[in-house]
């Protein structure tokens, strides 16, 4: 499963990395936009099988921050 940006914005953090497990709703990212914080929930209950960004990366509306499994 892809996790995607819903708005554009600039990572400024990344709670999880590559085999981590991750529960549903976890905050697994924080995107900053607009001078606001907003966090990026896991969808599912899974494992991180990749990372797609990293801290400082600017993502558009849409693009893949990382894939779970």
């Amino acid at each position: 499963m892809e996790v995607k940006a819903r708005i554009p914005g600039k990572i400024i953090s990344i709670n999880v990395k590559e085999g981590d497990a991750v529960k549903t709703r976890a905050v697994i990212a924080v995107l900053e936009a607009m001078k606001m914080e907003q966090p990026v929930a896991s969808p599912a209950d899974g494992t991180v099988k990749k990372l797609c960004v990293s801290v400082g990366d600017k993502v558009k509306s849409g693009d893949v921050l990382m894939v779970i499994e």
